[in-house]
């Protein structure tokens, strides 16, 4: 069997560009930002569900549910830079990240009502 090909040459995935903006050192420092802010965010929503817990159980399962979506979030970024997803995914992870920080900021309304 021969090697994987892909149809067109032309143009390699590795090759596309970065997710949000540019390549300059300030618009990396500008994707940084936004990941660790929304890391946070996601650590105190976690953080905020363990506390409310006492309240209902399902604080608890929101918590893990919101990490697991951002592990999955984690994992398609870390494709993404090493150039192995479709340019098409860029704006998969665009919605999912706006998505992930909507989910979050319904999360801490609930627990905190």
């Amino acid at each position: 069997m021969s090697e994987y090909q892909p149809i067109d040459d032309s143009q390699s995935w590795s090759s596309h560009d970065v997710l949000f903006l540019g390549s300059s050192d300030q618009e990396r420092l500008i994707e940084q930002g936004a990941g660790i802010t929304i890391l946070v965010f996601v650590s105190l929503t976690l953080l905020f569900s363990i506390i409310n817990t006492h309240k209902s159980g399902a604080h608890l399962v929101l918590g893990f549910i919101i990490t697991g979506f951002a592990l999955c979030l984690g994992h398609l970024l870390r494709a993404w830079r090493n150039g192995d997803l479709d340019p098409k995914f860029k704006y998969f992870i665009l919605a999912q990240t706006a998505l992930l920080t909507l989910l979050c900021i319904i999360a801490n309304v609930y627990f905190w009502q």
